[in-house]
């Protein structure tokens, strides 16, 4: 927990001094498409993964919305009969309220739900290794901060918690946890 709020910290302060660098402009009524990165770990996981995806943003002055794509990668899990590797597919949707504090700076809370499809491998240790799959329902909060970089460009840095259960018969591991993401949209 410490390594993801060192991390968040980092961002943050690297979200401020990007101001200064930042020209004067606001992205306003405008929507845009872009990419983003990530760590992820949960609760019961034996450690966490990197993601990649993409987002799609609607900026208004103080409310916008998102929606993303991601893949998440291998995270590992014990149980009982052996180790579990998980992946993930999520598909979150997002409310942002804003609260500008210059033409480039706005921190924003955020609040969503998502459809995560989760992939299970059953290593060596279980009666029959193998496959499976089954889609979850989940639900976030968090803060963030956004940068404009130009009139047509800004990077955005949030932590999210997210809650999701786990519904495998076999394991029933918690998959809540600590989300940071970081993504650059351009707006049209």
């Amino acid at each position: 927990m410490k390594k993801l709020l060192t991390l968040f910290s980092f961002l943050i302060i690297s979200a401020f001094s990007m101001q200064l660098l930042a020209q004067e402009f606001i992205v306003q009524d405008r929507s845009g498409f872009g990419f983003r990165l990530g760590y992820y770990e949960a609760q019961d996981a034996d450690d966490g993964t990197m993601f990649i995806g993409v987002q799609s943003r609607t900026r208004g002055e103080y409310v916008g919305a998102e929606f993303a794509v991601e893949y998440r990668g291998d995270q590992s899990y014990s149980a009982t009969g052996g180790d579990i590797t998980v992946r993930q597919i999520p598909v979150t949707g997002s409310l942002l309220v804003f609260a500008p504090i210059a033409q480039n700076f706005a921190p924003y809370g955020l609040a969503g739900l998502g459809a995560y499809y989760t992939l299970y491998d059953y290593n060596d240790g279980f009666l029959e290794p193998g496959d499976d799959s089954e889609l979850n329902f989940g639900y976030h909060f968090g803060i963030g901060a956004e940068v404009a970089l130009s009139e047509t460009a800004i990077i955005n840095v949030d932590y999210r918690y997210l809650f999701l259960d786990g519904n495998d018969e076999i394991i029933e591991n918690e998959f809540s946890g600590n989300v940071i993401t970081a993504g650059l949209t351009f707006y049209f």
